[in-house]
């Protein structure tokens, strides 16, 4: 009888995975191009209940994990707040170079997930990239389309010269991999940088700027 119940709980929320085609090496789902979007308005996640009308709004989950850990959890519950928004970034559980591969991988999957399942359903949804050094991009990139807007951020790499070089090394990467048609920056991204970079680059504030005129780093 326990086991019932623990393979009941196991295969509702694998439903999270209906309808998406898996890659077979890191089990990555495929995030859709997206080639046309104005971002305006942009809401982490975790302010999102709190404002009445979203129609022109952009959420994204750029803030601590455990703020929007809850949407992996019960997506089902979130869904219509998502979509009531004009658009969004997938989400963003963290990659730090302490963290071990199958966390960061984990992580990945997460976010391609719930972004891709949004796409499925309607929703203008840019495809982030989380990296952190070379090792992980592989996995990183897989199921990422190719000539794409995307997004990354800075936020917690530009005081660390391994975490800033990582930061780099990984975006040339992903400008040569999937060659993306303009990139969205969430944080901090000098103006001598972008010149490096064979795409156009466009910074988006972190919720804590916008809010109290800071950075998150």
């Amino acid at each position: 009888m326990k086991y019932d119940k623990w393979l009941d709980h196991d295969v509702l929320k694998l439903k999270i995975l209906d309808g998406l085609s898996l890659e077979p090496t890191f089990g990555m789902p495929m995030m859709e191009r997206v080639t046309e979007a104005r971002v305006r308005n942009p809401v982490p996640f975790n302010c999102l209940s709190s404002i009445k009308n979203r129609k022109a709004l952009w959420f994204h989950f750029y803030i601590d994990d455990y703020r929007f850990e809850r949407v992996w959890n019960k997506f089902t519950k979130y869904v219509p707040m998502l979509t009531d928004c004009e658009g969004g970034f997938s989400p963003d559980f963290s990659m730090y170079l302490t963290m071990p591969i199958p966390q960061q991988i984990w992580n990945s999957f997460r976010n391609k997930v719930i972004g891709a399942q949004l796409q499925k359903m309607g929703k203008t949804v840019i495809p982030n990239v989380g990296f952190s050094d070379g090792k992980s991009l592989d996995f990183a990139f897989a199921r990422i389309p190719e000539n794409s807007i995307l997004s990354i951020t800075s936020q917690s790499c530009l005081q660390n010269g391994v975490c800033k070089q990582s930061l780099l090394n990984g975006l040339h990467e992903l400008c040569r991999q999937k060659h993306p048609i303009k990139l969205y920056v969430v944080g901090e991204f000098p103006e001598r940088w972008k010149d490096k970079f064979p795409v156009p680059i466009e910074t988006v504030p972190t919720f804590a700027r916008t809010r109290w005129g800071g950075s998150h780093g």
